[in-house]
C-alpha cells in the first residue's frame, strides 16, 4: 500500500512538471527536445531558467567618478530584455555590464542568487 502510494505521488508530481507550459522565450536558445530532457532528468535547472526570464537582470546606478572597468552592452533600458536575448549565460557569480549612453550598469544575477530567491518564495 505505502508503494502505491508513493508511486501515484511521483506520478502526478511529475505530470504536474510536464503538463506546465514551456516559456516560449526558452525556445530562442533551446530545442523541444532539449528542453523536455531538462524537463526530466534536471527539474531544478527548467525551473531555475524559467524564473531567471524575468528575475535575472536589474538596471543599478552607475558613478563614472567610481570608475570601474566593465564590458559595454547596448540595450534600451525601457523594455529590459531576458539574459538569453542578449545570449548571456547564468554562472554561479554576479555579472555587470555598462550600458552604452547610460550611467547605469546591468546586472546579470548569479544563479546562487537566483536559487536563494526561488527559495524565499
Amino acid at each position: 500500500m505505502k508503494i502505491t502510494s508513493f508511486l501515484c505521488f511521483v506520478l502526478i508530481s511529475a505530470g504536474d512538471l510536464f503538463a506546465q507550459e514551456i516559456d516560449n522565450r526558452l525556445y530562442s536558445t533551446y530545442s523541444p527536445q532539449e528542453l523536455e530532457t531538462m524537463i526530466a532528468t534536471n527539474p531544478d535547472q527548467y525551473r531555475l531558467l524559467d524564473y531567471a526570464l524575468d528575475n535575472a537582470l536589474y538596471l543599478a546606478n552607475y558613478d563614472s567618478a567610481k570608475g570601474g572597468n566593465f564590458e559595454t552592452i547596448s540595450i534600451d533600458i525601457q523594455s529590459l530584455p531576458t539574459f538569453l536575448d542578449l545570449n548571456l549565460k547564468l554562472t554561479d557569480q554576479n555579472q555587470y555590464f555598462k550600458v552604452a549612453g547610460e550611467d547605469k550598469l546591468l546586472v546579470v544575477k548569479s544563479t546562487i542568487v537566483l536559487n536563494y530567491e526561488m527559495a524565499k518564495k
